[in-house]
């Protein structure tokens, strides 16, 4: 049970019309103590008041007013009443001090007070007023939200909404709007988002179909996040390769974009059908395709890897994705790779060393081969103490060279006199892909002078 704040009451909120209260007594903003007939001056404080805030969801049933069970816990002063309130108001009793229990009670069945519709609270001698807040949300079954920007965004889309009794709700959903499915058993829902003009990508997880399991009490919400690009500037996704290795995933693609402008891409590993199979279900975010060897560049190779913590028969049949973005915000259409067993010949290390060369750098040396000789390029991480690139959280930091990677099997220096210092590193880790996305990774711990 949760004791609310109390505060004092000012007099004039306790010097209502009693003429007012007269006529309407069952919608009384104060109700006092003796009796609704009875609307004579308040008695003194104590008070309890009694806040309602009722919000509800498009479509949803909302009930008018709220009935409140007032009750004196110990039973000794005989306190037990119904008071009534409507959506937006307050209630005012005069009480005896005493710890008390209030109740929302008759709320339709899509109507939940967070945190329960049971609260207590102390009324003490000194206090003037205690306060019970009851916020009182009404909802609909599942609700639909199609959340759109960027250059010539979509207007309007349609959804589907099916039922577990395979019974079906077609309608228009427009951008940025919501549509509410008042009706139905609960149980495991399909809801699909389609419509979506070419220049446009639904980046939320799931893509355009998702299931939630939906209780009979409602209050699901499935949200679509649709990005819109500038056709003539979009960025576009000629190929993608991936492969895992040691529990992670390796890649490489190639991005054409007009302007020379692509900042980044976005990164998952999904069940094919557009979920995340990641174990926090989260895609990755990589900046900074500008900034390294990708600057400028209108045709860009990148090669990139992540530690996942999966095994081979969690990646094995799983789907890479990649989805590029610009600096102006223009995405492309998401890329798919499915994820197999090696194809052809897998690239061999036949030397790797990562060694500190003062304390201005590392030099790593890696010598690489691939029986057809098509080994792509290379991707560098490196795992630092905890807290060089943010805030502790007990994990090693990873940093990386270049978000692009990097062609052939030259690595460049890394330097440690910046913000990534000569005692900071406690691992070099170098994955090197081929042209079918075959990978070999590599890591040496022992980054010494």
């Amino acid at each position: 049970m949760v004791t609310t704040d109390r505060m004092g009451w000012p007099d004039r909120l306790l010097r209502r019309s009693t003429n007012a209260a007269a006529r309407s007594c069952a919608a009384a903003l104060v109700l006092l103590l003796t009796s609704c007939g009875d609307l004579g001056a308040p008695p003194g404080p104590p008070y309890l008041a009694i806040v309602t805030d009722l919000s509800a969801w498009p479509g949803a049933d909302a009930p008018s007013t709220i009935t409140y069970h007032v009750r004196e816990l110990s039973g000794s002063l005989s306190y037990d009443r119904r008071v009534v309130s409507a959506a937006h108001d307050t209630i005012i009793l005069s009480v005896p001090p005493a710890t008390y229990r209030v109740d929302a009670v008759g709320l339709p069945p899509r109507c939940v007070a967070p945190g329960g519709a049971e609260r207590g609270i102390i009324v003490g001698e000194g206090d003037n007023t205690g306060i019970i807040r009851f916020p009182i949300e009404c909802r609909g079954l599942v609700s639909v939200t199609a959340l759109t920007d960027g250059w010539d965004a979509d207007a309007v889309f349609t959804y589907r909404v099916r039922d577990p009794l395979g019974a079906e709700q077609v309608g228009t959903l427009a951008a940025n709007d919501t549509v509410v499915v008042s009706d139905g058993p609960g149980g495991e829902y399909e809801v699909r988002l389609a419509g979506v003009a070419p220049n446009c990508t639904i980046t939320s997880d799931g893509g355009g179909r998702r299931t939630v399991l939906v209780d009979p009490l409602g209050g699901a919400e499935v949200s679509f996040r649709v990005s819109c690009s500038e056709t003539a500037r979009r960025p576009r996704i000629l190929d993608l390769r991936s492969s895992y290795v040691l529990g992670s995933n390796a890649f490489h693609f190639r991005v054409a974009d007009p302007d020379g402008d692509v900042d980044g891409y976005v990164w998952d590993i999904t069940d094919c059908a557009g979920s995340s199979i990641l174990p926090d279900r989260r895609e990755r975010t990589r900046r900074g395709l500008r900034s390294g060897r990708g600057g400028l560049s209108d045709t860009l190779v990148v090669v990139g890897a992540y530690d996942v913590g999966l095994s081979a028969a969690d990646l094995i049949g799983r789907c890479t994705e990649i989805r590029v973005f610009d600096v102006r915000q223009n995405v492309s259409a998401i890329a798919t790779h499915r994820i197999g067993p090696p194809e052809g010949y897998v690239p061999s290390v036949r030397f790797f060393d990562a060694r500190l060369v003062g304390t201005t750098h590392i030099q790593t040396l890696l010598e690489a081969s691939d029986p057809e000789s098509d080994i792509v390029g290379h991707f560098v991480a490196v795992r630092l103490r905890d807290g060089v690139l943010g805030a502790p959280d007990g994990k090693p930091d990873i940093g990386i060279l270049d978000a692009a990677g990097g062609l052939g099997t030259i690595i460049p220096n890394i330097p440690t006199s910046g913000r990534i210092a000569w005692d900071d590193v406690n691992a070099v880790i170098v994955w090197v892909v081929d042209r079918r996305g075959n990978a070999v990774r590599v890591e040496d711990t022992r980054v010494l002078p």
